[in-house]
């Protein structure tokens, strides 16, 4: 089993790691690592790959919510919920996002011990869901100057041609076009998004890989029929 670890995290008492799609019991076109119950695949399969999450990351507990593409960031309670971002202070508890191309984003307030998983793709981005994710951890104390980001993995700049509709959603800056076409940077309108709601720039790191070109992760753009891959943080 894969996975990219953010090390900043260690030195505070947490962890956190986005797994690629190997390592799992999941059949094609799901293989192998899928956390996601509504692509197709086999539930025993899907309930499986969790458990190898838990595992792996040392949780004592794996939690998802029900991703819809929009702002909602709930904390944790233990209930499966429609959302696209939670944050918790227990220990033990993996907080997941899952991702196929979207950005997954993980935030962790270092004095406070709290730490965020949100799930942005462009509906959730234009939503600005970074902004209100920074906005929660003002209004339960933080100072955002604590904050830490790690980006994961997802599709990048040069490969995520989109529709002028969408395009008129985003700043300019944040939308490449070429002869023909517009691509989203899914990354700078979030990382905008963060950096104007006050959290310092040299606080958030991005591991950089594109889930359509690296085929090591799952890709709705690429592959169409896939599985989902796996992000997010726990408190040791």
């Amino acid at each position: 089993m894969g996975f990219v670890e953010d090390e900043r995290f260690l030195k505070y008492g947490a962890r956190c790691l986005f797994f690629d799609r190997y390592g799992g019991f999941s059949k094609p076109p799901f293989d192998e690592l899928n956390t996601s119950f509504n692509v197709g695949d086999a539930r025993e399969d899907v309930e499986r790959n969790l458990d190898a999450v838990k595992n792996i990351s040392a949780a004592d507990k794996v939690s998802i919510m029900n991703q819809i593409h929009s702002d909602i960031i709930l904390e944790y309670s233990g209930k499966y919920h429609d959302a696209d971002g939670m944050y918790t202070n227990q220990k033990g508890v993996f907080i997941g996002v899952r991702f196929a191309d979207c950005t997954p984003i993980v935030l962790m307030d270092t004095k406070k011990r709290m730490i965020m998983s949100i799930h942005a793709g462009w509906r959730g981005t234009s939503l600005k869901i970074s902004k209100k994710a920074c906005e929660i951890f003002a209004k339960r104390g933080s100072s955002l100057y604590d904050i830490i980001v790690s980006i994961g993995p997802h599709i990048c700049r040069n490969c995520y041609e989109i529709k002028e509709d969408v395009a008129k959603k985003f700043y300019s800056a944040e939308v490449i076009q070429t002869k023909d076409k517009l691509f989203l940077d899914l990354e700078t309108a979030n990382i905008n998004q963060l950096i104007h709601s006050g959290i310092n720039h040299r606080n958030i790191e991005s591991f950089g890989i594109c889930t359509f070109e690296h085929e090591s992760f799952f890709s709705y753009r690429r592959d169409k029929v896939c599985g989902r891959n796996i992000g997010g943080a726990l408190l040791s």
